[in-house]
């Protein structure tokens, strides 16, 4: 059990209800909500607070979350020959509207780098695309079945 202090800022174990620590009474301890209810716990129950952890990255666009890719996804994602995902990473880069506003591509969610891949493969070169029509003709189709 950890040793708590009354002033501590703690929250229940499950991460629920945090506050000050107000009053101590055996192995019950109280504690004083921002809203200004306070609680009871046991001790037992009580740890010390830690901040939430963001699993977000903000940018000027809004807010990158990693949504799951089904098998079927993930396959298409590896079947992106390097060539093709260098010269995105490239158009990705300089299509930003300013430096340092979005991050770069190699730091995206696989789902934002399969949506970027999406949306900039129509713009590469035909010289380019020309060996990989099979995958362009893919991204089409898994875009109709992702809207």
């Amino acid at each position: 059990m950890v040793h708590l202090s009354i002033g501590d800022h703690v929250s229940d174990l499950r991460g629920a209800h945090d506050g000050k620590l107000v009053d101590i009474e055996g192995q019950t301890g109280y504690v004083l909500q921002g809203n200004g209810v306070e609680v009871e716990f046991p001790l037992s129950q009580l740890k010390p607070y830690e901040a939430p952890k963001v699993a977000e990255i903000r940018t000027l666009s809004g807010p990158l979350r990693d949504r799951l890719l089904t098998p079927a996804q993930k396959a298409l994602l590896a079947s992106v020959p390097a060539t093709i995902t260098a010269a995105i990473a490239k158009s990705y880069a300089e299509g930003g509207d300013e430096s340092g506003s979005r991050p770069v591509f190699a730091a995206l969610p696989d789902s934002k780098k399969l949506d970027v891949i999406r949306i900039y493969l129509p713009t590469l070169p035909q010289r380019l695309l020309a060996p990989h029509m099979n995958l362009v003709v893919a991204m089409r189709d898994s875009g109709k079945r992702s809207s």
